[in-house]
């Protein structure tokens, strides 16, 4: 019976939909911050793209679940790939050069300058 509950819960867990990134974006002192709450990520896990004014924020992550006997002999061993993706809008073009990235404990801060000009009506 174990083993049938085992087997389910293993196969229910992996077919699991790919996680949500939660994040807040929010202006402040000329700058467009972005944080991603990324909690267990390192940040060799984490890509960012730049496309305009798009930042494509991924995650890929490979766990290695491997369950071993008395005598310390494999007799499962399982691997669970996992993938996120968010797709983050910002209000003006975004150059790669400008942007400053930083994972803190789980959160991924993105810091980019406020180009936005606004024009004097004369």
């Amino acid at each position: 019976m174990q083993f049938i509950d085992s087997f389910f819960q293993d196969t229910l867990h992996q077919l699991k939909a790919p996680r949500f990134i939660p994040i807040n974006q929010y202006e402040t002192n000329g700058e467009y911050v972005i944080e991603a709450e990324l909690p267990g990520v390192n940040k060799e896990q984490i890509t960012l793209d730049i496309y305009e004014n798009y930042i494509k924020i991924s995650v890929e992550s490979e766990e290695i679940l491997e369950e071993k006997d008395d005598k310390n002999e494999t007799i499962r061993h399982n691997s669970r790939f996992e993938r996120a993706e968010r797709v983050v809008a910002v209000p003006f073009n975004v150059n790669e050069t400008d942007i400053n990235a930083e994972l803190t404990n789980g959160m991924l801060q993105i810091r980019i300058p406020n180009k936005r000009k606004r024009i004097e009506i004369k």
